[in-house]
C-alpha cells in the first residue's frame, strides 16, 4: 500500500469513528430516575400485583408489588426507574398474580380483579404521579374498596 493510500484510509476510518461517537452521544433519550413506593388497600399493604406509570408518550415503567406492599419501577432495565415527568398510574391485583397461583402451560386468564377494576385502567384510576429529576420520595398509593381476600 502506498503511503498516500494508507493515510487516506486512516483519515477515513478516523472520520467514521468520530461521526459514530457523535451520533451515539446525541441520542440519550429521556431522563430516567429511580422510583419506589408502597401500595396500600384499605390501609393495609397490598400483598401482590403490579404498578404501571405511563408518561404522556413513550415507554411505561412497571414494577411488581412485593408481599409488604412495596414496589420498584423498571423502564428499560431492572430497577432503573421511570421517565421524569407526569404519569398516569394504574395498579392491578388479579388472582393469577398471587405468588402461589398455579399456572398451566399457555394460560391466558388473569382471573378476577381483587381490587376495584377502575384502579386497573389508566384513564379511570384517578391516580397520577409526578416523577422529578434526581431523588424522589417513595410514592404511596392508598386504595380503597370492598374487603378482599388475598389468600
Amino acid at each position: 500500500m502506498r503511503p498516500s493510500s494508507c493515510c487516506a484510509a486512516l483519515v477515513l476510518f478516523a472520520s467514521a469513528a468520530a461521526v459514530s461517537v457523535a451520533v451515539v452521544g446525541c441520542d440519550r433519550g429521556p431522563e430516567i430516575v429511580p422510583v419506589t413506593g408502597t401500595v396500600l388497600y384499605n390501609g393495609e399493604p397490598l400483598p401482590f400485583g403490579s404498578v404501571t406509570f405511563q408518561p404522556p408518550s413513550g415507554q411505561p415503567a412497571r414494577g411488581e408489588i412485593r408481599g409488604d406492599g412495596t414496589f420498584e419501577l423498571s423502564t428499560y432495565r431492572r430497577g432503573d426507574g421511570a421517565v421524569v415527568g407526569k404519569h398516569k398510574v394504574k395498579i392491578a391485583c388479579y388472582e393469577s398474580q398471587h405468588p402461589a397461583a398455579v399456572k398451566g402451560p399457555g394460560e391466558q386468564s388473569l382471573g378476577r380483579s381483587l381490587i376495584p377494576t377502575n384502579y386497573t385502567l389508566l384513564d379511570q384510576s384517578g391516580l397520577v404521579a409526578e416523577v422529578r429529576p434526581g431523588e424522589n420520595e417513595p410514592f404511596v398509593f392508598d386504595l380503597s374498596g370492598p374487603a378482599a381476600s388475598f389468600r
